[in-house]
Protein backbone atom coordinates (compact mmCIF):
# COMPACT_ATOMS: atom_id res chain seq x y z
CA UNK A 1 0.00 0.00 0.00
CA UNK A 2 2.87 2.38 0.79
CA UNK A 3 4.46 1.69 -2.59
CA UNK A 4 1.17 2.39 -4.33
CA UNK A 5 0.70 5.65 -2.40
CA UNK A 6 4.17 6.80 -3.42
CA UNK A 7 3.49 5.90 -7.05
CA UNK A 8 0.16 7.74 -6.92
CA UNK A 9 1.99 10.83 -5.65
CA UNK A 10 4.46 10.63 -8.53
CA UNK A 11 1.62 10.27 -11.02
CA UNK A 12 0.15 13.56 -9.81
CA UNK A 13 3.60 15.16 -10.15
CA UNK A 14 3.99 13.82 -13.70
CA UNK A 15 0.47 14.92 -14.65
CA UNK A 16 1.27 18.36 -13.29
CA UNK A 17 4.58 18.63 -15.16
CA UNK A 18 2.87 17.56 -18.39
CA UNK A 19 0.21 20.26 -17.85
CA UNK A 20 -2.56 17.66 -17.83
CA UNK A 21 -3.92 18.86 -14.48
CA UNK A 22 -4.02 22.49 -15.62
CA UNK A 23 -5.68 21.50 -18.91
CA UNK A 24 -8.27 19.46 -16.99
CA UNK A 25 -9.16 22.40 -14.79
CA UNK A 26 -9.18 24.66 -17.84
CA UNK A 27 -11.73 22.44 -19.60
CA UNK A 28 -13.82 22.39 -16.42
CA UNK A 29 -13.77 26.19 -16.23
CA UNK A 30 -15.12 26.34 -19.80
CA UNK A 31 -17.94 23.96 -18.87
CA UNK A 32 -18.58 26.02 -15.75
CA UNK A 33 -18.98 29.18 -17.84
CA UNK A 34 -21.44 27.37 -20.11
CA UNK A 35 -23.50 26.29 -17.09
CA UNK A 36 -23.40 29.81 -15.67
CA UNK A 37 -24.69 31.29 -18.93
CA UNK A 38 -27.48 28.69 -19.04
CA UNK A 39 -28.36 28.93 -15.35
CA UNK A 40 -31.90 30.25 -15.99
CA UNK A 41 -33.07 27.61 -18.47
CA UNK A 42 -35.65 25.03 -17.37
CA UNK A 43 -33.60 22.03 -18.45
CA UNK A 44 -30.49 23.10 -16.52
CA UNK A 45 -30.31 19.77 -14.66
CA UNK A 46 -30.16 17.80 -17.93
CA UNK A 47 -27.53 20.12 -19.40
CA UNK A 48 -25.55 19.84 -16.18
CA UNK A 49 -25.70 16.02 -16.17
CA UNK A 50 -24.63 15.97 -19.83
CA UNK A 51 -21.62 18.22 -19.15
CA UNK A 52 -20.71 16.33 -15.99
CA UNK A 53 -20.83 13.11 -18.02
CA UNK A 54 -18.62 14.59 -20.74
CA UNK A 55 -15.99 16.23 -18.51
CA UNK A 56 -14.61 13.19 -16.63
CA UNK A 57 -15.00 11.02 -19.73
CA UNK A 58 -12.78 13.34 -21.76
CA UNK A 59 -10.27 13.70 -18.92
CA UNK A 60 -10.00 9.96 -18.43
CA UNK A 61 -10.05 8.79 -22.04
CA UNK A 62 -7.87 11.32 -23.83
CA UNK A 63 -5.52 12.41 -21.06
CA UNK A 64 -4.40 8.89 -20.16
CA UNK A 65 -3.32 8.52 -23.79
CA UNK A 66 -1.61 11.91 -23.76
CA UNK A 67 0.25 10.99 -20.56
CA UNK A 68 1.39 7.59 -21.86
CA UNK A 69 2.51 8.93 -25.24
CA UNK A 70 4.45 11.73 -23.53
CA UNK A 71 6.24 9.20 -21.33
CA UNK A 72 6.98 7.05 -24.37
CA UNK A 73 8.42 10.03 -26.21
CA UNK A 74 10.77 10.93 -23.36
CA UNK A 75 11.82 7.32 -22.69
CA UNK A 76 10.21 7.17 -19.24
CA UNK A 77 8.12 4.04 -19.77
CA UNK A 78 10.99 1.75 -20.90
CA UNK A 79 12.89 2.69 -17.74
CA UNK A 80 9.84 1.94 -15.60
CA UNK A 81 9.35 -1.45 -17.25
CA UNK A 82 12.79 -2.64 -16.12
CA UNK A 83 12.39 -1.28 -12.59
CA UNK A 84 10.92 -3.08 -9.59
CA UNK A 85 7.58 -1.30 -10.06
CA UNK A 86 4.85 -3.75 -11.05
CA UNK A 87 2.64 -3.08 -14.04
CA UNK A 88 -0.41 -3.31 -11.79
CA UNK A 89 0.90 -0.47 -9.61
CA UNK A 90 1.71 1.61 -12.68
CA UNK A 91 -1.66 1.21 -14.39
CA UNK A 92 -3.71 1.49 -11.22
CA UNK A 93 -1.90 4.62 -10.04
CA UNK A 94 -2.38 6.31 -13.42
CA UNK A 95 -6.04 5.33 -13.52
CA UNK A 96 -6.76 6.44 -9.96
CA UNK A 97 -4.87 9.73 -10.37
CA UNK A 98 -6.84 10.74 -13.47
CA UNK A 99 -10.10 9.54 -11.93
CA UNK A 100 -9.49 11.71 -8.87
CA UNK A 101 -8.78 14.73 -11.08
CA UNK A 102 -11.92 14.08 -13.14
CA UNK A 103 -14.02 13.66 -10.01
CA UNK A 104 -12.71 16.88 -8.45
CA UNK A 105 -13.46 18.76 -11.68
CA UNK A 106 -17.00 17.35 -11.85
CA UNK A 107 -17.62 18.21 -8.19
CA UNK A 108 -16.47 21.74 -8.94
CA UNK A 109 -19.03 21.97 -11.74
CA UNK A 110 -21.85 20.66 -9.56
CA UNK A 111 -21.02 22.88 -6.58
CA UNK A 112 -20.69 25.97 -8.78
CA UNK A 113 -24.30 25.52 -9.93
CA UNK A 114 -26.08 23.72 -7.09
CA UNK A 115 -23.97 24.61 -4.07
CA UNK A 116 -24.21 21.59 -1.80
CA UNK A 117 -27.84 20.91 -2.69
CA UNK A 118 -27.25 17.49 -4.26
CA UNK A 119 -26.42 13.93 -3.22
CA UNK A 120 -22.64 14.34 -3.09
CA UNK A 121 -21.85 10.71 -2.15
CA UNK A 122 -23.66 9.05 -5.05
CA UNK A 123 -22.56 11.84 -7.38
CA UNK A 124 -18.91 11.25 -6.47
CA UNK A 125 -19.20 7.48 -6.92
CA UNK A 126 -20.95 7.90 -10.27
CA UNK A 127 -18.39 10.36 -11.61
CA UNK A 128 -15.45 8.30 -10.33
CA UNK A 129 -16.94 5.23 -12.03
CA UNK A 130 -17.28 7.01 -15.38
CA UNK A 131 -13.79 8.48 -15.22
CA UNK A 132 -12.27 5.11 -14.28
CA UNK A 133 -14.04 3.30 -17.11
CA UNK A 134 -13.06 6.04 -19.59
CA UNK A 135 -9.42 5.88 -18.48
CA UNK A 136 -9.28 2.12 -18.81
CA UNK A 137 -10.88 2.27 -22.26
CA UNK A 138 -8.28 4.85 -23.22
CA UNK A 139 -5.53 2.49 -22.02
CA UNK A 140 -6.93 -0.24 -24.24
CA UNK A 141 -7.28 1.94 -27.34
CA UNK A 142 -3.88 3.67 -27.10
CA UNK A 143 -2.13 0.35 -27.64
CA UNK A 144 -3.35 0.33 -31.26
CA UNK A 145 -1.41 3.43 -32.30
CA UNK A 146 1.94 5.02 -31.53
CA UNK A 147 1.04 8.72 -31.32
CA UNK A 148 -1.76 10.86 -29.97
CA UNK A 149 -3.12 12.10 -33.32
CA UNK A 150 -3.47 8.58 -34.68
CA UNK A 151 -5.03 7.50 -31.39
CA UNK A 152 -7.62 10.27 -31.67
CA UNK A 153 -8.53 9.44 -35.27
CA UNK A 154 -8.73 5.72 -34.56
CA UNK A 155 -10.59 5.77 -31.28
CA UNK A 156 -13.08 8.65 -31.50
CA UNK A 157 -15.81 6.34 -32.92
CA UNK A 158 -15.37 3.96 -29.98
CA UNK A 159 -15.45 6.85 -27.52
CA UNK A 160 -18.62 8.27 -29.08
CA UNK A 161 -20.41 4.93 -28.76
CA UNK A 162 -19.11 4.50 -25.20
CA UNK A 163 -20.15 7.96 -24.00
CA UNK A 164 -22.48 9.66 -26.47
CA UNK A 165 -25.08 6.91 -26.90
CA UNK A 166 -25.94 6.77 -23.15
CA UNK A 167 -26.05 10.58 -23.11
CA UNK A 168 -28.41 10.71 -26.11
CA UNK A 169 -30.63 8.15 -24.40
CA UNK A 170 -30.62 10.26 -21.22
CA UNK A 171 -31.52 13.40 -23.19
CA UNK A 172 -34.40 11.56 -24.87
CA UNK A 173 -32.95 11.83 -28.37
CA UNK A 174 -33.04 8.05 -28.88
CA UNK A 175 -34.76 5.18 -27.11
CA UNK A 176 -33.40 1.63 -27.18
CA UNK A 177 -35.33 0.29 -24.21
CA UNK A 178 -33.58 -2.04 -21.78
CA UNK A 179 -30.56 -2.33 -24.09
CA UNK A 180 -29.28 0.87 -22.49
CA UNK A 181 -28.46 -1.10 -19.34
CA UNK A 182 -25.78 -2.99 -21.26
CA UNK A 183 -23.68 0.17 -21.65
CA UNK A 184 -20.81 0.24 -19.15
CA UNK A 185 -21.40 3.81 -17.93
CA UNK A 186 -25.18 3.55 -17.54
CA UNK A 187 -24.99 2.70 -13.84
CA UNK A 188 -22.72 5.67 -13.16
CA UNK A 189 -24.95 7.93 -15.24
CA UNK A 190 -27.97 6.82 -13.23
CA UNK A 191 -26.19 7.73 -9.99
CA UNK A 192 -25.31 11.19 -11.30
CA UNK A 193 -28.85 11.78 -12.56
CA UNK A 194 -30.31 10.73 -9.21
CA UNK A 195 -27.84 12.89 -7.33
CA UNK A 196 -28.74 16.04 -9.22
CA UNK A 197 -32.36 15.57 -10.27
CA UNK A 198 -33.64 13.10 -7.68
CA UNK A 199 -34.61 10.62 -10.40
CA UNK A 200 -35.68 7.22 -9.08
CA UNK A 201 -33.16 4.56 -10.05
CA UNK A 202 -32.17 1.01 -9.18
CA UNK A 203 -29.22 1.38 -6.83
CA UNK A 204 -28.61 -2.38 -7.02
CA UNK A 205 -28.12 -2.13 -10.80
CA UNK A 206 -26.08 1.08 -10.57
CA UNK A 207 -23.57 -0.26 -8.08
CA UNK A 208 -23.41 -3.75 -9.60
CA UNK A 209 -22.73 -2.17 -12.99
CA UNK A 210 -19.72 -0.31 -11.60
CA UNK A 211 -18.48 -3.30 -9.60
CA UNK A 212 -18.67 -5.56 -12.67
CA UNK A 213 -17.52 -3.33 -15.52
CA UNK A 214 -14.54 -1.70 -13.76
CA UNK A 215 -12.72 -5.03 -13.05
CA UNK A 216 -13.57 -6.30 -16.55
CA UNK A 217 -12.19 -3.16 -18.19
CA UNK A 218 -9.09 -3.27 -15.98
CA UNK A 219 -8.41 -6.91 -16.80
CA UNK A 220 -8.65 -6.14 -20.52
CA UNK A 221 -6.50 -3.02 -20.21
CA UNK A 222 -3.81 -4.85 -18.23
CA UNK A 223 -3.69 -7.82 -20.59
CA UNK A 224 -3.60 -5.77 -23.80
CA UNK A 225 -1.18 -3.13 -22.47
CA UNK A 226 1.16 -5.84 -21.17
CA UNK A 227 1.13 -7.65 -24.51
CA UNK A 228 1.26 -4.74 -26.95
CA UNK A 229 3.33 -2.16 -25.05
CA UNK A 230 5.47 -3.85 -22.37
CA UNK A 231 6.31 -6.97 -24.38
CA UNK A 232 6.10 -5.55 -27.90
Amino acid sequence: MKAFSQQLKWQFILLGKNNIISISFGVTVIYGIILFLLRDIQVLDKVMVALVLTDPSVIGYFFIALAIYTEMKHGILPAIFVSSLSLHQLLLSKTVALSIIGTVCALGLAISVRGFDFDMLNFTIGVFGICTLSTLLGLIMLTYSNEFLKFTMLSVPFFLVFMSVPMLIYLGVINIGFVKYLFPIQGSLDLIDHSISGTKISFVYAYLSILIFVPVFYALAYRIFNRKVVHQ
